[in-house]
């Protein structure tokens, strides 16, 4: 970062801390319009939003977002990403001045830019992992126009939306999260990889952004986000979760229903990853409560979380007993962050109520949840016998989820099986099993991979143990709303680390 990229941050920062407090000179607009129309892609953007924050800038904000969209179709203009890094601020920070455009403007970034735009081959395609800067031209215009329809939804009143405007932003986004960050065939694995992390954050940041945006997430929104978590590449997976989940869910930005997918990281080969999880869980999510004496938010997620699991792309129904071998961890990384002597009867019941419940929609899912459900009452049960807790009738009335769960008609619960639908062999088997093993996060042989452990090169070992380098203008650094725009500029310590000093 140079010494007038630094500068602008700073001056980011502190428009940040106190709004709309940038001195307005006609000296000040002209140098900052300059890196618009001219600086590097970070002096464009910080330049952008800093205009945005003038008073009496109206005029100039138009401008700049005309003569930005008079070139966007221009592939030659050797500014291209600068200038749509600019037009993803003006987009959000200065809606008025971007509505005149908008219609035009999003369906040229979805069909021209990331439906359309040639494949990038210029990156080296052996490194697991490259920075933006390193994806050329193609691939960070494609990440800046995903981030364009993100920021142009997110700056408009609620009245302003339409139907067809926001179906267009989450159909992509949909696209790209759901297919690991691919709108076509073709690019280049480090162009996915930087699409689908952006794609996953714009998603959050939506869900975040109001009740309106949160209902039009659906449930197989949740699902998808969640199997970021556990992307082979480590920058996604931990960029994903560490810089984007965990915060937002610890400073309650966005619904409880996304706690599950932190579970997720049973099989993380990155200690320091899981010890972030735990610490978060431990210290900040388990004291979230809806009101006083209620179960907290990640005990009342344990319903949720076996519902996600019962969801996993990974379960294999005609491969009962290692499935219940792969999934046990999870459950088991469950129980190790949340599980008390306080509340362990409470979560034997909820697993247990499942029972009592159908999946909406799927026949399928629900076997696999009653399966789930037993499977965590051996486990829970195992757990309090390990640790000598009582395990009691709960006393409470509890309901499930409703936009997940339905009740089981009366004649559906008088025709359930009296049989187990735990596998016994799987019981013998743990029965046998030494408690270290129990323990064990090994995989079992034969099932298919969840993550794979990223290969890491020496030049990246004095990294290890800590979250991936932070976004310049991430929330949280309060540069600047939006999401890891410089992954190698700032250094993150860990969330266990910073959650200390909130």
């Amino acid at each position: 970062m140079t010494a007038t990229e630094e500068r602008l941050v700073l001056m980011v920062r502190f428009a940040k801390a106190i709004p709309k407090s940038v001195p307005c000179s006609t000296e000040l607009e002209n140098q900052l319009a300059a890196f618009v129309r001219t600086g590097s892609l970070k002096q464009a953007k910080y330049a952008a939003y800093l205009i945005t924050q003038m008073d009496g800038a109206q005029s100039l904000c138009a401008a700049l977002t005309g003569d930005v969209v008079d070139n966007l179709d221009n592939r030659h203009l050797e500014r291209r990403a600068p200038s749509f890094a600019a037009l993803a601020r003006f987009a959000q920070y200065a809606p008025n001045a971007f509505s005149t455009y908008s219609d035009r403007v999003s369906q040229f970034l979805v069909q021209s830019v990331l439906l359309a735009g040639p494949v990038d081959d210029s990156a080296d395609e052996t490194e697991d992992w490259v920075s933006r800067e390193a994806l050329g031209e193609v691939g960070v215009t494609k990440v800046y126009a995903t981030k364009i329809l993100t920021s142009w939804l997110l700056g408009l009143e609620r009245q302003a939306l339409t139907r067809d405007g926001v179906q267009l932003v989450l159909g992509t986004l949909r696209q790209l999260v759901r297919n690991g960050g691919a709108m076509q065939e073709g690019g280049s694995v480090h162009e996915r990889q930087h699409l689908l992390l952006t794609a996953a954050g714009c998603m959050l940041k939506l869900a975040a952004a109001g009740p309106h945006f949160e209902k039009a997430l659906n449930t197989v929104d949740v699902l998808s986000l969640g199997l970021v978590v556990q992307n082979p590449c480590y920058e996604v997976r931990s960029g994903f979760l560490l810089n984007k989940l965990l915060p937002a869910l610890v400073a309650q930005r966005i619904h409880v229903r996304y706690i599950p997918a932190v579970f997720l990281v049973a099989y993380e080969p990155e200690p320091a990853v899981r010890e972030n999880v735990r610490h978060a869980v431990e210290q900040r999510l388990a004291l979230m409560r809806p009101t006083p004496g209620s179960p907290s938010a990640v005990e009342d997620c344990i319903c949720r979380l076996l519902y996600v699991l019962a969801n996993h792309p990974d379960w294999d129904d005609a491969q009962p007993l290692p499935t219940l071998e792969l999934f046990a961890p999870y459950i088991e990384f469950y129980i190790s962050c949340v599980c008390l002597a306080q509340n362990v009867s409470l979560l034997f019941c909820y697993a247990g109520e499942i029972k009592a419940y159908r999946s909406k929609g799927d026949a399928v899912v629900t076997h696999r949840m009653y399966i789930l459900s037993e499977l965590a009452q051996y486990l829970l049960r195992e757990k309090s016998l390990a640790a000598n807790w009582p395990v009691n009738v709960y006393p409470g009335r509890l309901t499930l989820p409703a936009d997940i769960f339905e009740p089981l008609p009366e004649a559906d619960k008088a025709a359930m099986p009296r049989t187990p639908f735990l596998d016994p062999e799987f019981v013998t088997r743990r029965a046998k099993m030494p408690a270290a093993g129990k323990r064990s996060r090994v995989k079992p042989a034969g099932v298919a991979k969840i993550v794979k452990r990223r290969q890491k090169p020496a030049a990246a070992s004095k990294r290890k143990g800590k979250a991936p380098a932070l976004s310049d203008d991430d929330e949280d650094m309060e540069v600047a709303d939006d999401d890891d725009e410089v992954a190698e500029d700032v250094e993150m310590s860990s969330v266990a680390e910073t959650s200390d000093e909130d």
